[in-house]
């Protein structure tokens, strides 16, 4: 395959000019670039990015990578120009496809680990699809691809975009990818809400209990974290503000605790808040009472393991 050193932007626009509006073309600049460098650490393929002159038709931006591994330029800029050209297949009724069905840290490492084998015993089209498929699926790379066709999306003037990948003579080494406007809502998040995580054995050391009516949150430690939750379950709320359940320093919950998460602008996981939606135990010191609505949970916790185990003695068999 000929080596390419650098990835062609080439806005088309409605009017046939060689003019982009300033602050659309920087934003989305921004992006393009996010993803490139994150497509880069994930490769583990360090690369200097240079700005080259512009070219005419529409208006073309163009990125030099420098670094002295040819071939690493090569891969990172076509696996790059395939990530920003092809549409997501997540499904957005599942929570971003079940976060990218929630694969381990080390399982996306050593995922990433083998690819990288791969590129480097030959770069075939065939092994910088499947990179560019792996690498696309980063959450950081699916919120920067989001922003990027969001900002194209309002302004009307860019009718197609295309990614070429060229050598230093500014000839491309492959088909240009071409994204026409009708597509660029495909690529836009609906939402920027993930899937919650559970922990079905929390522990919060209450701090301050909300002793009144209203829509007031309670406030702990878990973790070693202050945090401010919803106390969502109801029967143990009414009980400590009409039985006057007594709270003491140190005094404890082991409940099932809801962390509500988004990715935030960047394609960060952040959290937007807590909420506890059973307690099972309150705790005091070396005494704990088990409430009537832990034990139902419990109960019913016991009998979906059961079944589960089941199903899967019997799919073994």
């Amino acid at each position: 395959m000929e080596f390419a050193n650098k990835l062609e932007t080439h806005y088309y626009l409605e009017d046939k000019s060689h003019k982009i509006d300033a602050l659309v073309r920087n934003k989305c600049e921004a992006e393009i670039l996010a993803i490139l460098f994150e497509a880069s650490a994930l490769l583990d393929i360090n690369a200097s990015v240079m700005a080259e002159a512009y070219r005419e038709g529409g208006f073309r931006d163009i990125v030099k990578l420098l670094n002295n591994n040819a071939p690493a330029l090569t891969v990172l800029i076509l696996v790059t120009q395939l990530i920003v050209a092809t549409i997501p297949l997540y499904n957005e009724n599942s929570d971003l496809e079940k976060e990218l069905k929630k694969l381990s840290i080390e399982e996306k490492h050593l995922q990433i680990k083998k690819l990288k084998k791969e590129l480097e015993d030959g770069a075939s089209e065939e092994t910088i699809s499947k990179a560019a498929k792996t690498i696309g699926n980063n959450l950081k790379i699916i919120k920067r691809k989001s922003n990027l066709y969001s900002h194209l999306e309002r302004y009307s003037n860019v009718t197609n975009i295309g990614f070429s990948a060229l050598n230093d003579n500014f000839i491309p080494v492959i088909k240009e990818k071409i994204v026409p406007r009708n597509d660029f809502s495909k690529f836009i998040l609906s939402t920027n809400k993930l899937r919650s995580d559970e922990d079905e054995n929390a522990v919060i050391e209450i701090i301050s209990p909300v002793l009144k009516e209203g829509r007031y949150k309670w406030k702990g430690v878990y973790k070693e974290k202050i945090i401010s939750f919803e106390m969502q379950d109801s029967l143990f709320r009414d009980a400590v503000i009409h039985e006057n359940i007594p709270f003491q320093h140190g005094t404890e919950i082991n409940c099932v605790l809801i962390i509500h998460r988004e990715l935030d602008e960047v394609g960060e996981i952040k959290i937007t808040g807590y909420s506890v939606t059973t307690v099972i135990l309150k705790i005091d010191g070396d005494k704990s009472f088990e409430t009537v609505q832990g034990k139902k949970y419990l109960h019913a916790k016991k009998m979906a393991d059961s079944q589960g185990e089941l199903f899967n003695e019997s799919s073994n068999n």
